[in-house]
């Protein structure tokens, strides 16, 4: 029984003084105002609270098919901030990402097995060292236990989404994705996708996306990002 207690105290004693050597070398701070935090965390509790949820959306695709978007929050800060970190190849963000979604949206209840990320253009991931929708559909994956499939390529280096007036912004996705052609299509017939990417704004690329994803015969096609222009 003393043994069992000394061996008790010392796993104590060892897992304080390794969290407080990580705290030392590399302390938590928060993610948008960079202040320093008691514990890991992604935000601060007065960066958290500003974050003000919204409900999904039905998204149309064709004339009589729709898909679910789930969303954490509008395009504001602090979501914001994290979004726009991919501009400096910030993978460390995405994560964050994920487990915002995983946290704040309904994502853990819907079906799911496979994640499928909206693919950038070749040359742009290039450019930019990862593809950010990616990234967070491979974070979101391990809660899931599901498995991330790249079936969809992005044919056209299109301009980006938001430098185009609203009205522009279909046609400049139209015939950008197909499915690729090297997939087994068997696979996802009757299983249920999650279509991933980081921000709606009219939500064309997701609708663009799905369209193709529709193919496949899924039994549903949910779509989730981190952010949607309200």
């Amino acid at each position: 029984m003393h043994q069992e207690f000394l061996k008790l105290v010392t796993r104590k004693f060892s897992q304080l003084y390794h969290a407080s050597i990580d705290h030392f070398i590399a302390p938590p701070f928060c993610a948008y105002c960079k202040k320093f935090l008691s514990q890991r965390m992604i935000l601060c509790v007065d960066c958290f609270e500003s974050i003000q949820p919204i409900v999904s959306v039905q998204l149309t695709v064709t004339k009589t098919q729709s898909i679910t978007v789930l969303a954490v929050s509008g395009y504001q800060e602090p979501l914001k901030t994290l979004i726009l970190s991919k501009a400096w190849s910030d993978i460390t963000a995405c994560n964050q990402l994920a487990q915002l979604i995983w946290e704040n949206t309904y994502f853990k209840h819907r079906p799911c097995d496979y994640m499928i990320p909206v693919p950038l253009h070749w040359m742009r991931k290039a450019k930019r060292g990862y593809n950010q929708a990616e990234e967070i559909a491979q974070s979101l994956a391990l809660y899931r236990h599901a498995e991330v499939a790249n079936i969809i390529s992005r044919v056209k280096n299109t301009p980006f989404q938001s430098s185009l007036a609203f009205d522009k912004r279909l046609d400049n996705v139209k015939h950008a994705f197909i499915l690729k052609t090297s997939i087994d299509k068997a696979l996802y017939e009757n299983k249920h996708l999650i279509l991933v990417d980081d921000l709606m704004t009219t939500g064309s690329t997701l609708a663009a996306c799905a369209k193709q994803l529709m193919q496949l015969k899924p039994a549903s096609i949910t779509a989730v990002v981190v952010s949607r222009v309200v």
